[in-house]
This record gives structure tokens, sequence and C-alpha cells, in this order.
């Protein structure tokens, strides 16, 4: 009965956890990346500079990538739901907390303790959200679960932003706040992850394997998407730590518009790039991705006006929104289900690497050159991205 009953519940894409956790993720993303293009105006206001606020903006990396690479087995010690919970918690203190500082060191050590529930949270929400998902449409359900990444990540900053201009840096803080304590309250109704008579059935085989030291902290099988997302998140670093301020410099009036392109062409090329997963692996999606990505980025380098801006953000969302879902739905392909969290928790820590190196080396290069070389340089990522695929991943096309 209990199979029966779970394997029900699992035939249903749109079921109350799965759509639970997909609001929560949306609210984690939102109120984390309102503080992407705000936090470095208000780390400049203090005195901070421009290698600086690279630094900072890339700190809460080196805390997320450490509690990730504990936290598949944490899972087994602490009940994962709770974990959840404790790290959406963790981002609403951090949050909270930045109202009060003063100093570069004191949102250096708050940007920390925010990687610290950051990194739980966005792992465990990917992980519950796989388990609700019928295997069969995993691209696709992980698709529509990443609508509100990208709506989070894409409407975030444009909200802070909004908020800054109209109400000051503070109100960024309250409402990033009120907002994670709401994402809080709605993560406490979801459901432990329900396990099929299949995955019970592998489970304990794979459990008596004996994990090596590299085992316990990285899933090897998902090395190559991770690779392709950390790529991804050095680009995206330059996109939403110094897009406000190079806007700025190069006198280019309602930079949010940029958000809210980039949000709308996310949102609508996930409605059908997890089915082109589906059903013809991540080839195309990558592909496509990259080029558009590419253009994307070579348009913002080169941009002058608003309509320009906006032109760069609809072709870099649609390029960012189609593969990142695909990459996700690659590394829940390849893993046995007791390998879900480490599978996740690796294609974070390289994403989220990837944007603190980017922040911090693209931080540099800015100082030393301009915007435009900074955007410019960041072409060539997409280049590697590309040809690692080929090289490494193409075999992998009928995932």
């Amino acid at each position: 009965m209990y199979y029966a009953d779970t394997m029900a519940k699992r035939q249903t894409l749109w079921n109350k956890d799965f759509i639970i956790l997909a609001l929560g993720n949306l609210l984690l993303f939102m109120a984390f990346e309102m503080l992407m293009p705000t936090l470095p105006v208000f780390i400049s206001n203090n005195g901070g500079s421009n290698s600086q606020v690279g630094l900072i903006m890339g700190a809460f990396t080196f805390s997320a990538i450490c509690i990730r690479l504990l936290i598949g087995r944490m899972g087994h010690v602490i009940n994962k739901k709770t974990l959840l919970v404790l790290g959406v918690i963790g981002c609403m203190l951090a949050t909270g907390f930045y109202y009060w500082s003063a100093t570069s060191l004191t949102t250096f050590a708050i940007r920390l303790l925010q990687g610290l529930g950051f990194g739980v949270a966005t792992t465990l929400y990917a992980t519950f959200a796989a388990a609700f998902i019928p295997a069969d449409r995993r691209g696709e359900g992980l698709g529509y679960f990443g609508v509100g990444e990208t709506m989070g990540i894409s409407v975030g900053p444009l909200v802070g932003v909004w908020l800054m201009n109209q109400h000051g840096i503070d109100s960024v803080f309250g409402v990033g706040t009120l907002i994670l304590l709401v994402t809080t309250l709605i993560t406490l109704g979801v459901s432990y992850p329900l396990t099929t008579e299949e995955e019970v059935k592998h489970s304990p085989q794979e459990g008596q394997k004996k994990d090596s030291m590299i085992d316990i902290f990285i899933e090897k099988r998902v090395l190559v998407p991770s690779g392709l997302a950390l790529l991804l998140g050095i680009s995206f670093a330059g996109i939403l730590s110094f897009i406000v301020l190079y806007a700025k410099e190069a006198a280019i009036p309602n930079v949010a518009y940029f958000f809210f392109v980039n949000a709308l062409a996310g949102l609508l090329v996930r409605i059908v790039a997890g089915k082109i997963f589906d059903q013809r692996g991540p080839r195309v999606i990558i592909g496509a991705s990259a080029i558009l990505c590419s253009a994307g980025t070579f348009l913002l380098a080169t941009a002058s006006t608003t309509t320009s801006l906006i032109i760069a953000a609809a072709l870099y969302g649609t390029g960012m929104g189609a593969v990142f879902p695909a990459l996700q739905a690659w590394c829940i392909n390849v893993v046995p289900v007791d390998r879900r969290e480490h599978a996740m928790g690796t294609f974070f820590n390289f994403f989220d690497l990837g944007i603190g190196i980017g922040a911090i080396l693209l931080g540099f290069l800015v100082t030393l050159t301009s915007y435009k070389t900074m955007y410019m340089s960041s072409i060539l990522l997409f280049i590697i991205f590309w040809i690692i695929y080929q090289v490494f991943g193409k075999e992998l096309n009928n995932l």
C-alpha cells in the first residue's frame, strides 16, 4: 500500500509538495538576488573599492561550498527537511543583519553566513523537487521548477534596484528578510520526499559500497555538467555584480529593464526547453545556449542605449533559462537516488564557485581595464563552454 500510494503521488507532476518547493525556491532566489546589484552599491557607498566589492560578493561561495561538501553526510544524521528549514532561516537572519553593517569587514562576515544558509537550501530544494517529479518527465519538471529559480534570479535584482532607488538600501534588507520569513513558513508545509519501491531496492546496494574520500564530498559522475555550470557562474557574476555600475558609467537609463526582460525570456524558454531535453538530451540546449549567451554578452559590452540593453537581456536570459535546468536534470539522471544530494551539492558548488571566482577576478579585471573589456572577455567563457561539452560530454547526448 505504501508503494502504491507513493507511486500514485509521483505520477502527478503538479502535486502539493512540488508546488511548495517551486514557490519556496523562487522566493529564496528572489531575496538573494535582490542583493546582487544593490549590495555592491551599498559597499561602494561605504567606501569599498571595486576589488572589495568583488571579494565580498564572492565571499558566500566559500561557506556555501564548505557546507555543501558536508550536506550529503549531514542528511544521514539530521532530518533533511529540518536542514532545509534551517538553511532558509540562515539566509533570513543574514539578510536582516546587513541593516546593521557599517564596515566592509562586517559585511564580509554576514556574506559568509548567508552562504551557509544558501548552500543548504538550494541543494535540498532541488533534491526534494526531483523526488516528487516522475522520472520520465524529469527534464520537463526541473524546467518548470527552474522557472521559479529564473524568475527569482531575474526579478529579484529588478525589485532590489527599484526598492533602493525609491526607498533606500535599507528597504532592500527589510523586504528581503520578510520574503525569507514567508519562505520559511511555506517550506514547513512540504512533506518529506517519499521513496519508491525501485529506489528502496537499489539504494541499499549502493549504500553497501564504501565511499572514497573524494566520493564523500564530490559526485564524480556530474563533473562535466558541473564544470559547465562553473563557467556559467563566472559569466553570471559579471552580469549581476557590475551591470548597475556599468550602466551608470555608460549613462544608460532604466537598467532595471534588463532584469525584467531577462526574467521574461528565461520564463518563456523554460516552458519548452525541458521537453526538448527529455526528448533529445543536452546537446541542442547547450549549443543554442552558448550562442545566445555569447550574443547577449557582446551586445551588453557594446550597449549605449536602453534598447540595446533590453535586446542583450533577451538573448542572455533565453540562453541561461534554457541551459540551467537541463544541466540539473543531467546531474539527476546519471546518479542513483542516494547520491542525489551529492550530485546537486556538486553542481551548485561549481556554479557558486564560478560566481565567486567571477565576482573576484572580473572585479580585478574591471579595475585594470574597463567594464566593456570585462564583458568582451566573458564571451571566451562560452567558447570554452562549448568545447568542454564537445570533448567530454558529447557521448551523453542520449541521457
